[in-house]
């Protein structure tokens, strides 16, 4: 029998993407086609018009989706500059996803608002330990694929999964702290985000999904928020734990070594809130 996808039957809407107070929305077979080319519409973007050349702002996304298997999605991907995708890690080892992990440019730590003070822990899953004569943690590239969740389990019995499927594009530059004195900060600028029904996944094509593009600022940041606590609590691409096992862990302040270096240097730090002396002429 010949089937065609749902969404081209007559009686249901035309999938076609229509605009809403914030930015696009669609429904029908043609979801995923809508996604891609709202990530191309991104990347063909001049970002050197909104922000300086000497910030160096390039594309990037981050984002979540339990299955991966369409390539026209994986190779919009691999277009950013920047990428870090978390998947369900029940999902096999898909064409898709190799693509996107061989292809794929992953995302630096160092753009990522609270993830300073994070590092990869050690082979006993020890954190790094910071004291007074250490600096922080080098950045950790993170992507263009990590995974989030538990393995499949052997009976096939049902295990709780990532079920999310959404992502949010923006640019990493960076920005001036005058205030501070502290140079360029590396940051990333969350500016639309995509969420729906759909996987990312050529099966979706047939079916009948929604999605929708948004420039809503707050929307957008409460996307970009629950990106960052995922992948905070995702772990590497081809992890073997049953469980979930994040890989980043907060950094340990050595408070003994900071107080003793205090007291072998008082005059290291002085008192901000120390009243001049009054001018004696």
């Amino acid at each position: 029998m010949d089937m065609q996808p749902l969404g081209a039957y007559r009686q249901l809407l035309a999938s076609s993407s229509s605009p809403w107070a914030s930015g696009m929305v669609i429904h029908g077979s043609n979801v995923l086609a809508d996604l891609v080319a709202g990530l191309r519409r991104h990347l063909e973007t001049d970002w050197t018009a909104t922000y300086s050349r000497r910030l160096e702002p390039r594309p990037a996304v981050i984002g979540c989706v339990p299955w991966l298997t369409d390539r026209d999605v994986a190779d919009a991907l691999t277009a950013f500059d920047q990428s870090c995708i978390i998947v369900d890690k029940q999902q096999p080892e898909f064409g898709a996803v190799k693509r996107l992990a061989v292809r794929g440019r992953p995302i630096s730590s160092t753009y990522l608002e609270g993830f300073d003070e994070l590092s990869v822990a050690d082979e006993e899953g020890n954190a790094p330990v910071v004291g007074p004569y250490d600096g922080l943690p080098d950045p950790t590239d993170l992507g263009p694929i990590r995974v989030v969740g538990w393995q499949k389990a052997v009976d096939g019995s049902a295990r709780p999964m990532l079920h999310s499927k959404l992502l949010v594009v923006g640019v990493t530059t960076y920005y001036e702290d005058d205030e501070m004195f502290a140079g360029h900060i590396p940051t990333f600028r969350p500016l639309a985000t995509w969420m729906g029904s759909a996987n990312w996944t050529y099966a979706s094509r047939q079916q009948i999904e929604f999605g929708l593009w948004s420039h809503d600022q707050q929307l957008v940041d409460r996307n970009y928020r629950y990106l960052l606590s995922l992948l905070a609590f995702s772990e590497p691409r081809g992890a073997s734990t049953v469980g979930p096992e994040p890989n980043l862990v907060s950094v340990v302040w050595d408070d003994d070594g900071f107080r003793e270096y205090l007291a072998e240097h008082p005059d290291r730090f002085g008192d901000d809130d120390e009243e001049p002396e009054e001018d004696p002429g």
